[in-house]
């Protein structure tokens, strides 16, 4: 007994004194301010920080609140969070979470997926139409060569169709991705 409480009031203080130390920042998120004007970036949103010695190195991730002195950042796929001290932030970005590609990959997908659907479709309603006697059209070939080739063919339409939907999404995301530049003059974080 006395073993398992001993466990336990350690476990309790390591607990609390590392909770000291996050609890230093606002729990709602990290609030920036620029003349008068404040921005709360809310926890576990997705940010883009970029570091002040060289734009090109950045840290994409959930922000998952702030120490005294660094924000804490769980980039994607990884379980730790990775601190990046205040005086080595450049620039956070928030909003837009993929690349233009990734939205013209993925509408290219959904018009794939529209075009064997069609297909699909055409063979079910084709197979249906040849079991039944009396057909006026009788088709060489069977269902499954007419869905198939209905299926080729609106593929030319709605692949195309799925990569400029993919496209306008992107561009649309693009739009909606904010840039806070921080330094004197410009933002800073209040807390």
């Amino acid at each position: 007994m006395k073993r398992y409480s001993i466990g336990l009031i350690t476990r309790i203080l390591l607990t609390a004194s590392t909770l000291a130390l996050i609890a230093q920042g606002d729990a709602s998120g990290l609030t920036l301010e620029k003349d008068g004007e404040q921005v709360l970036i809310p926890l576990d949103e997705w940010v883009v920080v970029s570091s002040a010695y060289g734009p090109s190195n950045t840290v994409r991730g959930l922000y998952m609140g702030m120490t005294v002195d660094a924000l804490r950042i769980q980039e994607k796929g990884e379980s730790f969070e990775r601190e990046i001290p205040m005086d080595e932030i450049n620039s956070i970005f928030t909003g837009k979470t993929k690349s233009t590609k990734e939205y013209v990959w993925g509408g290219i997908k959904l018009g794939a997926l529209v075009s064997v659907g069609i297909g699909g479709f055409f063979t079910v309603m084709l197979s249906n139409d040849s079991r039944s006697e009396g057909t006026i059209y009788p088709l060489s070939g069977g269902p499954f060569y007419w869905g198939g080739l209905f299926g080729l063919w609106s593929g030319f339409f709605t692949v195309p169709a799925g990569a400029l939907i993919g496209y306008m999404r992107g561009q649309a995301a693009q739009g909606n991705k904010v840039g806070y530049v921080m330094g004197d003059g410009e933002w800073v974080i209040v807390k």
